[in-house]
């Protein structure tokens, strides 16, 4: 019997991460005892863990609910956080991760599997209220790597998220001072606050106005071998020769012309320094997209050197 819809969290979501999260860092070259220092169980247990059929651990997941992609997004991010040695950050993540599939309902097909539930039971719905705080902080512990800071620009960078429905700056969290670097790795100046940066929020306001689920953005650097990165990658991308400095201006223009995508490139006049504008539903899926950017970019980088 599993009881409350708690105990899919407790007895399945988080031993199958922990024994997937084992073996990627295993794959990542770690010893049993670093991977045991790090996930905080015994090496014995680590020992245990990577034993287990990965295939089968991975099917558990799935038959949770949860999809391929939203399961490897999930190790990506657990094992960034794990590296950086984050570990409260770590913490917060696997356990706001697992709260929020339970309120998309994500689990409900299984649970009713399992369990005679009413089939109009939606109470899972009310188990999490967003944290947005708690999501920047997140994310910006996710992107403390050194090979983020290629990607940082000479205005240096910024994450926003904006409250669901948001219309006004003070509705935009983002980083006081921006985000540069610090010793090679990129570091928020100060603490997430509301209102911080009038130059995001109304990019993302007015991006919002036509696509509200894009709540979140980061502006990172442009040169020809982002652009190059971002098609390696796939990922659909707009250009504008733009014209305008002003905020409203470039806001504008990049709410205009994303259509479908999620990133915008603003190259503005020649004076100006050209950004790339990164969007997602949320920071921690910008995070995702800048992570991959940067690794992409640097391969990218290399290639074209070693080609020279």
């Amino acid at each position: 019997m599993l009881g409350t819809p708690l105990t899919l969290l407790t007895e399945i979501f988080m031993p199958s991460l922990r024994v997937l999260t084992a073996k990627r860092l295993r794959e990542m070259g770690m010893s049993q005892t670093r991977i045991a220092n790090l996930i905080g169980v015994t090496q014995p247990a680590v020992r245990q863990y990577l034993d287990e059929d990965e295939s089968k651990v991975n099917e558990k997941l799935i038959k949770l609910g949860l999809s391929q992609e939203e399961i490897n997004n999930l190790l990506d991010q657990v094992t960034d956080l794990l590296t950086s040695e984050d570990v409260e950050s770590v913490m917060s993540f696997v356990t706001v991760s697992g709260l929020r599939f339970l309120s998309k309902l994500k689990f409900c097909q299984f649970h009713r599997s399992v369990e005679d539930m009413p089939p109009t039971c939606e109470i899972c719905a009310y188990i999490y209220s967003e944290d947005e705080e708690l999501l920047m902080r997140e994310a910006l512990a996710m992107m403390k790597k050194e090979y983020v800071s290629e990607l940082i620009p000479q205005v240096m960078s910024n994450l926003a998220f904006a409250k669901r429905g948001a219309k006004e700056l003070r509705g935009v969290i983002a980083v006081p001072g921006r985000i540069t670097k610090v010793h090679g790795v990129p570091m928020p100046a100060s603490r997430p606050e509301w209102g911080a940066s009038a130059h995001l929020a109304k990019i993302l306001l007015a991006v919002m106005e036509k696509r509200k689920e894009l709540r979140a953005v980061m502006n990172v650097k442009y040169d020809r071998a982002v652009e190059e990165a971002l098609r390696n990658m796939g990922l659909p991308y707009v250009k504008l020769e733009g014209g305008r400095a002003d905020d409203d201006g470039i806001a504008g223009e990049i709410a205009s012309t994303l259509g479908n995508a999620k990133v915008a490139i603003y190259l503005g006049p020649k004076w100006m320094e050209p950004a790339t504008y990164i969007f997602g539903e949320d920071p921690l899926e910008v995070a995702r997209m800048v992570l991959a950017l940067a690794k992409e970019y640097l391969s990218s980088r290399y290639s074209a050197q070693t080609s020279m």
